[in-house]
């Protein structure tokens, strides 16, 4: 595992380029992803972003994404294997709207570079990195937002793809198990991996990504009608699993001889000696307090400020 204390303790950096960069131009790309997105997007200020939901007609999830106001534009960031799916559901809604997608995967590159001392690093760089969350600024012909994946404080470099080998040059680099391990101690769930097209919103606790009063999107009905008969019965968490090898993935947690849950990843933790998960549970064991065991080692909940109530 390359790079994890850097991460940890002061700034490492990781090409992140397999993400999706999507850019939406037009003077109809605010309304448009207003109406696409879980999020309030037409509030958003020039240098300003959120973190959304794009939905189905079903309510299902088709990707999670930050998006941030540049300019005139919109910078869609999302998981990569989400980008191509997600490009081709925005387009086929442009109809008589005035707004043109670019896809910014072949032209520029995507660095992330998080841990405490990231901010203080870049901006001794030279790098206007945003004073705020999901904020966005233009820079070198390309882009610095203020977002992360590990859930530690974060910069992400959109640049063109000439740049990328020497802005990677400036940091200690961390490898994907490095990455992996600490957003799992930061209790920060991927879209792909512990998100999932099969869940509904409110099952993954991430309900910063849902503005209640925002108006009609796409999903929207769904959402509403979950909320308002509360038919939530399970929901995605963080927990300690004491144990010193991760367990199975999808292996059955297990609380008063009844099924409690599922996992849907784990990793072992250097720096706190026991593993990390991330797992869906019935609504009866988020509140924690009960026992709960996973492969029959003890397992219990963690505080994550990413996740909220129903």
């Amino acid at each position: 595992m390359t790079g994890y204390r850097a991460l940890r303790e002061g700034a490492a950096a990781r090409d992140l380029s397999g993400r999706g960069r999507i850019l939406a131009h037009g003077e109809d790309n605010a309304r448009l992803l207003h109406a696409m997105s879980s999020n309030h997007v037409q509030g958003l200020e020039d240098g300003e972003g959120c973190y959304a939901f794009f939905l189905t007609a079903q309510g299902r999830i088709l990707s999670d994404s930050t998006i941030m106001r540049a300019g005139g534009n919109f910078l869609i960031d999302c998981e990569g294997a989400a980008r191509e799916g997600l490009f081709a559901h925005l387009d086929k809604f442009i109809i008589a709207d005035d707004v043109t997608l670019e896809d910014l995967h072949d032209t520029h590159c995507e660095i992330g570079v998080e841990g405490p001392l990231a901010v203080e690093r870049l901006r001794a760089l030279g790098v206007p990195v945003p004073e705020t969350q999901n904020g966005i600024a233009t820079f070198a012909g390309g882009y610095v937002a203020r977002i992360n994946e590990t859930g530690q404080d974060g910069v992400r470099l959109i640049l063109p793809t000439a740049l990328q080998e020497e802005w990677l040059a400036h940091f200690e680099l961390a490898d994907e198990q490095a990455w992996d391990v600490v957003r799992h101690e930061q209790g920060k769930p991927r879209f792909g991996v512990e998100i999932l097209g099969k869940h509904l919103v409110q099952e993954t606790r991430l309900m910063h990504a849902v503005h209640f009063s925002k108006g009609c999107y796409l999903g929207q009905e769904i959402v509403e009608r979950v909320r308002a008969r509360g038919a939530v019965h399970k929901g995605l968490a963080s927990i300690d699993i004491v144990t010193t090898s991760a367990p199975r993935q999808e292996a059955e947690l297990c609380g008063g001889g009844a099924q409690a849950g599922h996992l849907l990843s784990a990793v072992y933790s250097p720096a706190e000696g026991h593993s990390i998960g991330f797992a869906i549970l019935g609504t009866d064991y988020l509140a924690g307090g009960k026992h709960i065991t996973c492969d029959g080692a003890i397992a219990t909940l963690r505080a994550s400020s990413a996740f909220a109530g129903h």
